[in-house]
């Protein structure tokens, strides 16, 4: 048994699945009371998780920083290419993800092999 003292607060992410298999296992062990009122409390709380209110203008922001973040990523992709192209390397998306100092799934997301040749 846990003493009041010893008990953290933690934040554990559990899917429907993994909830019932630990429903299962609480229910084929001898537990106390106070432990099958923890676990429902646990149980409530998945079937009821917070809701995080954002606003029009915080949503807009965010819109706004991403469209940036993929412009700036496009842009040096683009000058990586050139780059590469004006001292005759070879271009590949792992060429062109080094010269730009982005990462290879940047590259891959936003350049096709057509756009390579």
């Amino acid at each position: 048994m846990l003493r009041e003292e010893d008990i953290k607060s933690y934040r554990i992410d559990l899917d429907m699945y993994q909830l019932h298999i630990l429903k299962k296992y609480i229910n084929t062990i001898e537990v106390s009371e106070e432990d099958v009122i923890m676990f429902n409390e646990i149980k409530e709380k998945m079937n009821n998780p917070k809701k995080i209110k954002r606003s029009v203008k915080k949503l807009m922001a965010t819109d706004k920083a991403t469209e940036a973040r993929i412009t700036q990523a496009k842009n040096k992709i683009q000058n990586a290419m050139n780059i590469l192209r004006f001292e005759n390397k070879k271009l590949t998306h792992y060429s062109i993800a080094k010269t730009a100092g982005v990462s290879y799934t940047t590259v891959k997301k936003y350049i096709t092999l057509d756009e390579i040749k």
